[in-house]
């Protein structure tokens, strides 16, 4: 679960606009960096809560669930709209 200076830096990158690198753990456990643009905190089908971001690494929607985020360094780099989704945040409660 992402500790709450972490929650604060998605929901910053969110509302800038701004590339994040994601330290994620699978439910298998590997563990592996991604390099995203963040979109949107949200719920997924299963009511799980996701980081829902574009993959840098291979232009593609990618959700990353919330428990297996386990860090989330700000690269710098900033990102355009995208026509189709507006940055979105829910509650972090």
């Amino acid at each position: 679960m992402p500790t709450s200076e972490v929650v604060k830096l998605i929901e910053e990158a969110i509302r800038d606009r701004q590339v994040l690198r994601v330290t994620y753990r699978r439910k298998d456990g590997l563990e592996a960096e991604h390099v995203v643009e963040p979109l949107a905190i949200r719920f997924n089908q299963a009511r799980h809560r996701v980081l829902w971001c574009w993959s840098r690494g291979g232009d593609y929607l990618e959700e990353f669930l919330w428990d297996g985020i386990l860090d989330v360094v700000a690269t710098g780099e900033t990102f355009g709209p995208r026509p189709w989704v507006e940055p979105q945040l829910t509650s972090t409660d």
